[in-house]
Parts: structure tokens; C-alpha cells; sequence
């Protein structure tokens, strides 16, 4: 890597300014890594501020290196460079070419290096997160030796916290909770559940307290999140097909322009019809989805393929759109019980895990903090 200064011309000199805030927004590969590089040279080029308040944060682990690298290449090579082009170099930066500031830039390498760690505080912002939670674990209301656990034994401790919750609901037979895994990996990716469970873990808050997530929690999903009776079942969902509900003395007014107009479409549309009108009202759930492709079309609404029929008879269209919104609210109910059943099913998973997580690392905090005293 190059340790010469780039000259800086336009909003670049203008973003290295040391005196005022600056927000830079580039695209990838237009230099934003070097501004910053010459803004904290130029930081570092002012007699009132000390290498070690220097603070520099990025994103990556990469850019961290790649900032560091260029600064102490730049300031080491500063050391021994010729007055002339050191001069040259400062004025690239919009730095004062003048004798107290090449001074002060020959100097910068070995006060850098009595910086605590042995250089400038260049971190991601991970990294730097994990510092201050160490550094100071009662404000951030941790126990004292916390430290932040590895990917590696992050995901060993999540499996083991899981097989260890499935196993304690099979020995005490807690239906509950079988039912709810059973549902949830039949009806998502199998690899959804362990996301899942992990970021029920990260959300402590959301069991916790009188207003905290408590099993059971069918109700309040249903009423709190859904906004349907607490008791809804399959005699709710299929209320709307009941003959005295759903609208069949429609569907009858609607056989006679098909009738008339005497099309294959028309026969598709007239057999289905018959065949519906004859269904009790249990039977009528498995072919309520016949509607679609004859009178409505694929996504449940009218289907404008009926032209004749539908400007023939004024009633027809008015029709279609009863039957459409009927068929609609069944499938609407439908899909209200499923996701009820699948909240349900993975709020109860989630807040068994959270718990058994939290526990875990409860223990293993206090090992640690236990081998750290010892």
C-alpha cells in the first residue's frame, strides 16, 4: 500500500476540515477511505488535540485495517521524508505548510505509538461495543466479568438450550409445546425455527412482566393481534358458507343468463353451480374454491370472461361481486385461523426458549465470573 499523500481537491479538502462536522456520503470506490484517512491526519496535525482522543469506527474489520495501515504508513514515512516534500504533502492535506506543523508531523509516528494499545483507536463498531460492555458492566446492568460470547459457542449453547427444552416437554408430556414445534417446522423452513428462536432470545423484554408475552398466549393472539373471537374455530371459519348466509338465491338468478347464453364457459359456470346448490353446508369447504375459474377468476374476483351475461343482465356483474366477497370472507377466515395457529405455535416455542436462553447464559456468566475470582 502507498504511504504518499493524495492531493485533495473540491468537497474532499473541504471534509477533512478539522474545525467543523462533516457527513460523507460516496459510492463504493471513490475515495471515501482516503478523506477519512487525510481527516484524521489532519487531526493529528493540531497542537490541541493527542493522538490517544482520537476515535475512528467502521463497519469492517477490513476498513479498520486498511485505515490503520494508511495512517501509520503516511506518519511513519513523514518521519524521514525531505522538508520539501513533506511541505508538499501538507498542502495537499490543506494543512498549514508552515515550520511548527512539519514539526509536529515528524513527531506523530512515535506519539502515536505511546498511545495506549500501542496506536490509534481504530475498532469496528462491534469491537468497540464489546469494549465498552466490558469496561463498564454495571451502567450497562451486566454481571462483572461478562464477556461476549462466540459465534461459534453462541450457536453450540442455542442448540443445547433446545434440545434441552424439547427434552423436558416430552418428560413431563407438556402437549403444549410438542403441538406448537410440530406446527411450526411443518409450516416454515426447517431452518426458519433456529432464527427464529433466536431472535425471540435477543427480545427479553417481550416475556417479561405484567404486560410480557405469558403462556397461554391464544387469546391475545387472537383478539390482541388478529382481532378475531378468542374461540374461533372451524365452525366460525365456515360460517359465511351456511345456506342461510351465503348468498345462494344469487348464484340460482345468476344459472338462467348462463342458460341463455349456451357456452362452453357457460356449461363450466352452470355445472359447478348445480353441484354447489346441492352441498350441505360442511361439504360446501372443499369446493367453496370451485368459484374461482368459473364466476370469479384465479384471484377472486370477477371474471370479465362472462362478457354476454354480464351485459345482458344488469343484475349479473352485482352478482359476481356478492359471490366474490362471500368466498372472500371464508378464505379470509381461513387464513386469520392458520396464522393464529402459527403466532400461537411460535410464541409459545419462542418464549420457552427465551427463558431456557436466558438461564443459560445466566450460568455461564457466573462460571466465568467464578474462574475469573478463583
Amino acid at each position: 500500500m502507498s504511504a504518499k499523500v493524495c492531493p485533495l481537491r473540491g468537497n474532499q479538502l473541504a471534509a477533512v476540515q478539522p474545525q467543523v462536522i462533516v457527513w460523507l456520503s460516496a459510492s463504493a470506490g471513490t475515495g471515501k477511505t482516503q478523506v477519512l484517512s487525510a481527516r484524521v491526519l489532519r487531526l493529528l496535525l493540531r497542537r490541541d488535540v493527542e493522538p490517544g482522543q482520537i476515535l475512528c469506527l467502521t463497519f469492517t474489520k477490513a476498513g479498520a485495517a486498511e485505515m490503520a495501515n494508511r495512517i501509520n504508513a503516511v506518519l511513519a514515512r513523514w518521519v524521514r521524508l525531505d522538508d520539501t516534500k513533506l511541505f508538499a504533502e501538507l498542502r495537499d492535506l490543506g494543512a498549514a505548510p508552515c515550520e511548527e506543523t512539519r514539526k509536529r508531523a515528524r513527531t506523530l509516528f512515535a506519539s502515536v505509538l505511546d498511545c495506549p494499545g500501542g496506536g490509534l483507536r481504530i475498532d469496528t463498531i462491534h469491537a468497540f461495543s464489546q469494549w465498552l460492555l466490558t469496561s463498564f458492566p454495571e451502567e450497562a446492568e451486566l454481571a462483572p466479568g461478562s464477556q461476549a460470547m462466540e459465534d461459534r459457542k453462541r450457536e453450540l449453547l442455542s442448540r443445547e438450550v433446545l434440545s434441552d427444552l424439547l427434552q423436558e416437554a416430552e418428560d413431563t408430556q407438556d402437549k403444549r409445546l410438542l403441538s406448537a414445534l410440530e406446527l411450526f417446522v411443518t409450516r416454515k423452513d426447517p431452518g426458519a425455527l433456529h432464527s427464529w428462536l433466536m431472535r425471540c432470545a435477543a427480545r427479553e423484554e417481550l416475556w417479561e412482566g405484567p404486560q410480557g408475552w405469558q403462556s397461554p398466549v391464544d387469546t391475545r393472539v387472537r383478539q390482541g393481534l388478529l382481532g378475531i373471537p378468542s374461540d374461533a374455530d372451524e365452525g366460525w371459519e365456515l360460517e359465511g358458507l351456511s345456506l342461510d348466509v351465503f348468498p345462494d338465491e344469487t348464484v340460482r338468478a345468476m344459472m338462467a343468463p348462463l342458460e341463455e347464453w349456451g357456452t362452453k364457459t357457460a356449461d363450466q359456470c352452470l355445472a359447478f353451480m348445480t353441484e354447489w346448490l346441492a352441498l350441505d353446508h360442511m361439504a360446501r369447504a372443499e369446493r367453496v374454491a370451485g368459484f374461482r375459474k368459473t364466476l370469479l377468476k384465479a384471484d377472486g374476483t370477477p371474471s370479465l370472461k362472462l362478457k354476454k351475461p354480464r351485459e345482458s343482465h344488469p343484475g349479473f356483474a352485482e352478482g359476481q361481486e356478492l359471490i366474490a366477497e362471500a368466498v372472500a370472507m371464508v378464505e379470509e377466515r381461513r387464513a386469520l385461523l392458520r396464522l393464529a395457529e402459527l403466532l400461537t405455535a411460535a410464541l409459545e416455542l419462542g418464549r420457552a426458549f427465551a427463558l431456557n436462553w436466558a438461564e443459560a447464559k445466566r450460568r455461564v456468566t457466573s462460571w466465568i465470573a467464578g474462574s475469573t475470582t478463583s
